[in-house]
């Protein structure tokens, strides 16, 4: 069987008027990622991540922790349908059509844990909206071909790290685990909850992929140790 590990990017920097950069806790969390899947013996044949610059700065902060524990290179590639919908855009398509008031972005909304609350929940109810539309249909497509392309990739024995964001892996989980009926509705759910570094495993067998765990991030919780393993680990 073959593998695929779909990670989430770092912290970003929300509300800091540059949202798409990773946070100090980003970086740590992105290196911390790498160094888990090295002492776990995982050996990615090739790293892949989405154009978003907190996509990039998580890939490369994982390829750095990698090495500390292995001197085996190891390709990266990008890949712009690993990229994240936009959700300003989606936020701006429901309040043109009169379902939510106006809003903060990613950029200018506040970096409380408040602000960040009251964003989701204007976030939350602008998707279902946004769902129904032709933006969404094909963001939906390229997040299907781009799992199809890493699964054809991903033979016997190779394993290949992908680094996008919550939504999109969300939806490629969504995908693989709900009846048709039911994947956008999962999408929302899954997304909501997906930390940053978090990681979903696929693996690829005869009969196609299946997905066997999602939302690990041990990895953060060891590293912030017992005292309070819940330091490091971050939605926004």
């Amino acid at each position: 069987m073959g593998a695929i590990h779909l990670v989430r990017h770092g912290q970003a920097s929300f509300g800091s008027g540059d949202y798409d950069r990773l946070s100090e806790t980003g970086h740590l969390q992105a290196r911390l990622a790498g160094e888990d899947m090295a002492c776990r013996g995982l050996r990615p044949d090739v790293i892949i991540h989405g154009g978003l610059r907190r996509q990039r700065e998580t890939a490369e902060g994982l390829l750095d922790g990698l090495r500390a524990h292995s001197d085996r290179d190891v390709a990266v590639e990008v890949d712009e349908r690993w990229a994240e919908y936009d959700a300003d855009a989606v936020l701006e398509a429901a309040r043109v059509a009169g379902l939510t008031a106006d809003h903060g972005t990613l950029d200018s909304a506040g970096s409380s844990d408040e602000a960040k609350q009251a964003f989701q929940r204007q976030l939350d109810a602008a998707l279902g909206h946004w769902a129904g539309l032709e933006a969404f249909a094909e963001y939906r497509r390229d997040a299907d071909s781009a799992l199809a392309d890493a699964a054809a990739r991903s033979g016997t024995g190779r394993t290949t790290v992908v680094v996008s964001s919550a939504g999109t892996i969300s939806l490629a989980v969504a995908g693989l685990l709900a009846d048709p009926e039911g994947v956008v509705g999962l999408w929302t759910r899954l997304q909501r909850v997906t930390v940053n570094t978090g990681t979903a495993r696929v693996v690829v067998g005869r009969g196609g992929m299946t997905c066997i765990a999602v939302n690990e991030h041990q990895h953060l919780e060891r590293a912030a140790g017992p005292g309070h393993p819940r330091r490091l680990v971050t939605l926004r």
